[in-house]
């Protein structure tokens, strides 16, 4: 395949010895002309998380309702380590994706056409950018990019997607992750979308420019527990989850309700 000169560097997590979902992932990359600098994941599915120095176990019990698994401590350490791999270069962008994803059709030339977008508008307006296929809810539409014949839209994400297989970071975004990740008290997808949903910050891209493998994420297991840690519950879980899904939802409805007003004005 001719390798594209795509104008953002690619992150790949994998896992030391995870080695099929390499093969598979470097394929369906170059299959579309990208390079990409593979980030080793954080191994958690051994790691106690009360053992670890950023882990706040009271804060997450309060927000959450359990504590967190390792292999969850180790997908935020991962993420982390991604983020400042990006932050070690001058690149204005850049793509990271976990080993489960693969780009669909088009994904990398719309990728680079998204941040050509952006560019073309100036600095960027968002931190964290969505290329997964979540199931959108709140967002509000903001422009539209195509790439040999596929076309997409851009919209705000007001409630950004709990999943975090491909994100594509600004500059600005990927430092404010770094630097306000810890004390971790919640799962890293859970993070961003606390922290984008506060701030509006998230946009998304529908349909997704990636899709996932389907297979179960090695890096999210954990030895010592099940994957999603039911394990420990809090009597109060329900509650807190309750509070923490509707705290982030009034919150995007609101952003909601002001970009359409803003939306309305700009058209008076």
């Amino acid at each position: 395949s001719i390798l594209v000169m795509t104008n953002f560097p690619i992150y790949l997590i994998n896992l030391d010895g995870s080695d099929d979902r390499l093969a598979t992932a470097a394929s369906a990359l170059e299959a579309q002309g990208a390079a990409f600098t593979r980030v080793s994941a954080y191994d958690g599915r051994k790691t106690d998380p009360l053992t670890v120095s950023e882990y706040d176990s009271v804060s997450t019990r309060r927000y959450v309702g359990r504590d967190l698994n390792g292999g969850e401590v180790g997908c935020f350490f991962s993420h982390i380590r991604a983020a400042q791999a990006f932050l070690d270069t001058d690149a204005p962008f850049a793509l990271v994706l976990e080993d489960d994803a693969v780009p669909a059709q088009q994904g990398i030339a719309l990728t680079n056409a998204l941040i050509n977008w952006q560019v073309a508008r100036g600095d960027p307006d968002w931190h964290l950018a969505h290329l997964g296929n979540p199931r959108l809810k709140y967002t509000s539409p903001i422009g539209q990019i195509s790439a040999d014949g596929c076309s997409c839209s851009i919209v705000r994400a007001h409630y950004f997607p709990v999943t975090t297989s491909a994100l594509l970071w600004s500059r600005a975004g990927a430092q404010i992750f770094v630097d306000g990740a810890y004390p971790m008290d919640c799962p890293v997808d859970h993070f961003m979308r606390r922290w984008l949903t506060q701030t509006d910050m998230g946009i998304a891209i529908a349909p997704g420019l990636f899709v996932t493998t389907d297979v179960v994420s090695d890096i999210d297991k954990s030895h010592t527990s099940k994957r999603r840690g039911s394990d420990g519950r809090s009597l109060l879980y329900g509650w807190r989850k309750a509070k923490r899904m509707w705290g982030d939802k009034i919150r995007a409805m609101r952003h909601k309700q002001r970009h359409a007003k803003r939306a309305e004005g700009a058209f008076e």
